[in-house]
């Protein structure tokens, strides 16, 4: 089955290129798709130069709008979607995708290693874990994960969400459509958001997104 990686950057120039290197390394992967969300630094021509297929908006649209524009592009059976922040450690996404390709899953979750210290007070991530179980889905360790693998079905079913809320949308409706889902531990790592003010108004925002796209999909909650 042919694999895309899908990747949604913005200003990550200075790790974007080892994060394309990274899953070239991998030969499942058939393609590596970036992009660029309106960045503001040299995103696209870093990525560029490592050898992905890059795309550019003209501005910043969000991770959601980011994440349709490349699976839209994509070709691949299976999409690959991953943070453009995770540098050498990307070559772990092998491991996401050895359930989806081999019929076991139609989506993978990876759940990366908690850091004492690190990440914020876990508010958005109770309010996401909530919104999937109470629409049938798994209880989910890591529902906000933006590493995950799926197969193209998957997305175009559920592939909706209001920027950060892509991840809340995709685990909303696996129960109304069938989907098997599956959380794989994986040795990722990338650059967490902190307890700072810089930290909390990226968990506002975040905040702001999971309950957009919980009263888009507030359907799903009937499940």
């Amino acid at each position: 089955m042919r694999v895309s990686a899908v990747i949604p950057a913005y200003n990550e120039a200075a790790v974007i290129g080892q994060t394309v290197r990274a899953l070239q390394s991998l030969e499942a992967v058939s393609e590596i798709i970036v992009i660029d969300d309106g960045s503001q630094d040299a995103t696209a021509q870093a990525a560029r130069e490592a050898g992905a297929l890059t795309f550019s908006l003209a501005v910043n649209c969000g991770k959601g709008q980011a994440l349709a524009v490349g699976c839209a592009l994509a070709q691949g059976d299976i999409l690959l979607l991953l943070d453009a922040d995770l540098g050498e450690s990307a070559g772990e996404a092998a491991r996401l995708l050895e359930p989806v390709a081999a019929g076991e899953a139609d989506m993978s979750i990876a759940v990366l290693p908690l850091i004492p210290g690190q990440g914020g007070f876990g508010l958005v991530q109770g309010l996401s874990r909530w919104a999937v179980k109470r629409s049938g889905g798994p209880l989910l360790t890591q529902p906000l994960s933006g590493q995950r693998a799926l197969k193209r079905k998957v997305w175009q079913d559920l592939g909706t969400g209001y920027g950060f809320g892509i991840e809340t949308a995709l685990g909303m409706g696996v129960h109304r459509f069938g989907y098997r889902v599956v959380e794989v531990p994986v040795a990722m790592s990338h650059r967490r958001t902190g307890r700072d003010l810089k930290g909390v108004m990226h968990r506002g925002r975040q905040l702001v997104h999971v309950l957009v796209t919980i009263l888009r999909c507030w359907r799903w909650l009937l499940g």
